[in-house]
């Protein structure tokens, strides 16, 4: 494999990893170290998502993405160190033998979250079902994070912290090391990250404006072609439909057309592809998987992450699903469909999708192969069909009806 489709694979694994991030009502966790005398040295409030790369029975490479689940704890391995040169260390632990850590040090002005570590226990089989490995794996790498001392570190930007066989996605972050009271510290230190993506413009009214809605986006040629040819092959126009909530706790709705101008570029895999699609605030991640007992292909994931997104709570969106089952076709066949589909991806996220045909893995010579039309469209068939027979039969009968008509009356004038 080529160190640029190495570095794709990241890419997609951290999208779908971002993408994976709860929709817009959720709320971040929350965790804080205390000393013996029960006083808070530490605090960690975030949104957290994981994808771990791991080897299957079958010798095969797996991605897997999941949130940091609700139950996570703190544990008794956390410390608030000594002194004001001494390191602290809060571990959050999870699930069967789990865990993430952050290590933290200080000087007189500035403290850093030094390190992020994460173990991961193979032998989970709710998270990683056909492992072959089953002992526990640690990775770590530097997080970039530092704040004034005696300052909350705020950063609402999702951020990417890549690690050897694992990729940590923390977003929506608030985080103070060290704290000199029993919370948050009233000034903050804001990431660069969202200080290039936030907005000062205070709006006069806090009822949302509803954008107009935009017209079908245009169809556009996608391929995805790797070393052995073309394992993707699409031609479709492709809508968000986004439904949220605005800092001002009103519902909007936001929808969006992917167009030409955006950035297409993918990957190829025996039992999996992936289109990605990137603009200036807007990426969206496609991803088809293969029944190999059914010999079908089908849209088995998508992700979405929206930055900037200043009307939202969170200044960001991110939503994924890798559980659907859209634009099925047999492999070697392409999946077609002119009417319009809604495809529900979560409650807040709809990928509206237009004059669609699609084929994946099995793409012989840059062609789609023989369509299977979407039962929309033999619907959209069979209606007129079905009108037509009815009328047909309509026309029938009343001419069956006046021929009965017309001979009873002939016979009222034979001659006796």
């Amino acid at each position: 494999m080529s160190h640029a489709h190495h570095l794709l694979k990241l890419l997609l694994l951290l999208l779908a990893v971002l993408a994976g991030s709860q929709p817009h009502g959720a709320v971040a966790a929350k965790f804080e170290v205390k000393d013996v005398t029960n006083k808070t040295c530490t605090i960690v409030e975030l949104l957290m998502n994981f994808s771990i790369k791991y080897e299957t029975v079958e010798e095969k490479e797996k991605l897997i993405f999941f949130p940091i689940p609700e139950d996570a704890v703190v544990s008794g391995n956390s410390t608030c160190g000594k002194g004001s040169s001494e390191s602290s260390l809060l571990v959050v632990t999870f699930g069967t033998g789990h865990s993430v850590s952050f290590s933290f040090s200080r000087n007189s002005s500035v403290y850093y979250a030094e390190k992020l570590g994460v173990a991961y226990n193979l032998g989970d089989k709710h998270i990683f079902p056909d492992a072959r490995r089953n002992d526990v794996s640690f990775s770590s790498e530097s997080t970039g994070i530092n704040a004034q001392v005696n300052t909350t570190y705020v950063c609402m930007t999702a951020q990417e912290i890549q690690m050897a066989n694992a990729t940590v996605v923390i977003s929506a972050a608030r985080i103070e090391a060290y704290v000199p009271g029993s919370d948050y510290s009233k000034e903050e230190t804001v990431c660069e990250a969202d200080k290039t993506t936030s907005t000062t413009t205070v709006p006069t009214t806090v009822t949302p404006t509803q954008p107009p809605t935009p017209k079908d986006p245009v169809s556009i040629k996608y391929n995805v072609t790797s070393s052995n040819g073309t394992c993707l092959l699409a031609q479709m126009g492709l809508q968000l439909n986004l439904t949220y909530i605005t800092k001002y706790n009103k519902t909007g709705v936001e929808i969006i057309n992917i167009d030409s101008n955006a950035t297409a570029s993918g990957f190829c895999e025996s039992t999996s592809v992936g289109l990605s699609l990137k603009s200036e605030r807007t990426s969206l991640w496609l991803f088809f998987s293969m029944n190999e007992t059914s010999k079908k292909s089908y849209l088995s994931g998508v992700s979405v992450h929206i930055n900037p997104f200043p009307e939202a709570q969170g200044g960001a969106l991110n939503v994924t699903n890798t559980s659907l089952n859209y634009l099925q076709a047999t492999l070697g066949k392409s999946f077609k469909c002119s009417s319009k589909q809604i495809l529900q991806v979560s409650p807040v996220f709809a990928l509206d999708v237009f004059k669609a045909q699609v084929q994946a893995f099995t793409v012989q010579n840059g062609k789609f192969g023989e369509a299977e039309e979407c039962l929309l469209d033999q619907n959209n068939m069979l209606i007129p069909i079905i009108v037509g027979a009815a009328l047909a039969g309509l026309v029938l009968i009343v001419l069956i009806a006046y021929l009965i008509g017309r001979k009873r009356s002939h016979a009222g004038y034979q001659t006796i």
